[in-house]
């Protein structure tokens, strides 16, 4: 599935079989999954300047600002719901996978376990 640079929604949830096929569990175990989750996501957008801050250690806050392709806004709610991705539509798109997510599991785990607050912008914004 190619990166879609317009700005356009294309976030989609996944299919009952594929989400099946390659449910993983918890994707959020401590501060460093945050913040990695977080960091592949901006690399899956094309960042090149990836900047990390935490307050008390993370514990009160984690931010990440990048200068990635961002989300539409469009996709902003689905963004946070778990198995929607733009990454697959189907199993078989794992074949040609080149991103480090792509489940759709990050954000709606991060929500389940804290406050979270999106930033983006594309470039038709």
């Amino acid at each position: 599935m190619e990166e879609d640079k317009s700005g356009e929604a294309t976030i989609h949830r996944l299919s009952a079989t594929t989400v099946q096929k390659i449910v993983s569990g918890q994707v959020i175990v401590d501060l460093h999954s945050v913040v990695k989750e977080l960091v592949e996501n901006a690399l899956d957008a094309g960042a090149d300047r990836i900047d990390v801050s935490m307050d008390s250690g993370g514990l009160k806050k984690i931010q990440v600002k990048d200068n990635g392709s961002g989300i539409a806004k469009e996709d902003i709610p689905l963004c946070a719901s778990r198995y929607y991705t733009s990454k697959i539509e189907e199993f078989d798109n794992l074949e040609n996978v080149d991103t480090y997510g792509f489940r759709g599991e990050a954000i709606n785990s991060l929500c389940q376990i804290g406050t979270v607050t999106i930033i983006t912008k594309t470039v038709n914004d």
